[in-house]
């Protein structure tokens, strides 16, 4: 395998793509192997499941008829019997015959043959359901070998596989924290109250630290409360034929206030530390002219755009040091226009990493194109891709738990392809410039130790991950932003406190003035909500423990298995008081 990444775009499409999607098919030939699970008899399964679920569908399709021929006709025999009643009443013999008859036709009807076919249905889709259960059941029996191999860290040792100058850690370990704070100078005041860690994923690409983070972030925004009144007067008017009347009239009064409501939303980021071009800051956006063709408006915007930034760089009445690039594409397509040292932008972009970059900017069949905002400042790259909005980067392996092999095979190949292009490409345009992948940091690489404390952002997920519902305040009626500080230390584990910030509700009613129909003013009434803050502190223990190695062969614990123990080793509880979780393990007290 290089030792470095020297065209981004190029190597995933030419070789790491194919090269994942072998090595995941190794791998999950390896966990079968290893599990002993029976592929005929899974199919075997599988097949007597298909057909029950449609012989379940059909005999529910059958039920819903008979239960819509059931209501019709007894609103046949409503209509009837009405009719049969209405002829008493009128005196009509027709009316009594017809009415009668027909109510007693469908009466023998319902009783002889719709209302039983309907019970024998509705048993037939009860033991059918049950028949299904029992074979899925004994089917997820049948995989439960092969299920319980799936660890957090399989997706981890497939990308590295892969791509070995890409690491990613069990877990965030508190020395991959230090050395992005307290020397690439990321800023802890980010992690504020107002937001809680629900996943991450820190690594290093040949010794310089990434995360990936998850965060909830709560905000204010606001909300319009409508309230309603209605009033009715009497006046008096002239009616067609001249005629003084009173006539009552109503109209309804509408008000509306504007008041403040917490909101809350997610935001998905990648921050990476190096030491190269350390005293450059800029930042781009997406350009919609990265998806640009070769025709002639096309071109026009792209030279329009670049005269602009041509004027631009030829002005001299402000304080501004840019300077225009050799490659004009790039800088049209990454618009780093606030850059602050000319110098070490033109040290990091080399005309081959403004080449690479541009390719990349410019893709659309091979991974997301231009769909990214790069920050840096100083020694901190911060990536925010829009692809990662709307995919799920936990590994946990309950996702591969399935009856059914073959779709368990496909969704592992497919989900973990799809991870790694997610991940590849969210971390291309730092791929993109040569001198990342040649810088090393001058201090000692901290990386990751087996047994290494864990970080507060690795706290939080744990602490999201066991459940919102664990920890906050009973009076809270909003989501809840989790908040850790570890306690101490005890031998091994450690005691994490757990703050829950949430808001409960109080109603009120506000009073709007409002002019009526009827000449006078109104008072309005609008309810509407005031947030207040509440908070709920709990507290949970964890320790680390060593990943689950690669190679099964020997026979090593599975996740479920180490679970089992744990609970064990530290005390007499149930499953539902803890969670295993990227090589940590946490329980409530």
């Amino acid at each position: 395998m290089p030792a470095e990444i020297d065209n981004p775009l190029e190597n995933y499409r030419d070789h790491f793509r194919k090269e994942f999607l072998h090595a995941a098919e190794e791998e999950f030939q390896r966990l079968l192997k290893t599990s002993g699970v029976d592929e005929a008899e899974n199919a075997r399964r599988v097949a007597v499941i298909r057909k029950l679920e449609g012989l379940l569908s059909s005999a529910a399709r059958k039920k819903g008829l008979l239960t819509a021929l059931t209501l019709l006709l007894f609103l046949g025999l409503a209509a009837a019997g009405f009719c049969c009643y209405h002829g008493f009443e009128i005196q009509n013999r027709d009316y009594q015959l017809y009415g009668g008859g027909a109510a007693a036709a469908i009466l023998l009807l319902l009783i002889i043959w719709v209302i039983p076919a309907r019970r024998r249905a509705s048993t037939r889709v009860s033991e059918l359901q049950q028949k299904l259960n029992q074979e899925k059941n004994d089917a997820f029996e049948q995989m439960a070998p092969l299920n319980a191999l799936f660890d957090w860290d399989i997706t981890s040792r497939l990308i590295h596989k892969v791509c070995p100058i890409l690491n990613l850690d069990p877990y965030f370990t508190e020395g991959r924290l230090a050395e992005l704070e307290g020397h690439f100078g990321w800023n802890r005041a980010y992690h504020t109250d107002q937001r809680s860690v629900l996943f991450s994923q820190s690594g290093d690409i040949k010794g310089n630290p990434f995360a990936f983070g998850e965060v909830l972030a709560q905000e204010w925004g606001k909300k319009t409360y409508s309230g309603s009144l209605v009033i009715h007067w009497r006046e008096r008017c002239t009616d067609s034929k001249g005629k003084s009347c009173w006539v009552t009239r109503s109209e309804t009064l509408v008000a509306t206030v504007t008041k403040p409501i917490p909101v809350y939303g997610l935001e998905k980021f990648l921050i990476y530390g190096n030491d190269a071009a350390p005293d450059l800051s800029f930042s781009r956006e997406p350009s919609s002219l990265s998806k640009a063709g070769n025709g002639w408006w096309d071109r026009h915007r792209m030279t329009h755009e670049y005269k602009k930034l041509k004027k631009y760089s030829e002005n001299l009445d402000d304080d501004s040091q840019y300077t225009l690039m050799s490659n004009k594409d790039f800088e049209v397509l990454f618009h780093a226009t606030n850059r602050d040292h000319e110098v070490q932008f033109r040290l990091l972009y080399t005309p081959l990493a403004m080449q690479q970059t541009v390719s990349l900017l410019k893709d659309k069949e091979v991974g997301y194109g231009d769909d990214f905002k790069f920050i840096k400042d100083h020694r901190i790259n911060t990536i925010l891709s829009e692809h990662l909005r709307n995919f799920n980067l936990t590994t946990d392996p309950a996702i591969y738990r399935n009856y059914n092999l073959k779709d368990s095979q496909q969704f592992f190949l497919t989900h973990n392809a799809e991870y790694f292009k997610q991940v590849y490409f969210c971390l291309a345009p730092l791929l993109c410039v040569p001198l990342y992948q040649q810088m090393r940091t001058a201090k000692t690489i901290y990386g990751y130790t087996p047994g290494e404390e864990s970080s507060f952002w690795e706290h939080e997920s744990l602490a999201n991950y066991l459940g919102e519902e664990r920890f906050r305040h009973p009076s809270s009626i909003t989501r809840n932003i989790l908040k850790t500080e570890k306690l101490c230390r005890n031998g091994k584990s450690s005691s994490v406190m757990v703050t829950a910030h949430g808001f409960r509700g109080e109603k009120h009613v506000e009073y709007i003035t409002k002019w009526g129909g009827d000449g006078h003013t109104h008072e309005v009434p609008v309810e509407w909500i005031e947030y207040l803050p509440v908070e709920q502190v709990s507290q949970f223990e964890l320790s680390e423990q060593h990943p689950v190695p690669m190679e099964a062969e020997n026979g090593p614990q599975t996740a479920r298995d180490r679970l089992q123990n744990l609970l064990g080793d530290f005390g007499d509880m149930t499953p539902f008081h803890a969670a295993y979780r990227r090589s940590v393990f946490a329980w409530m007290k």
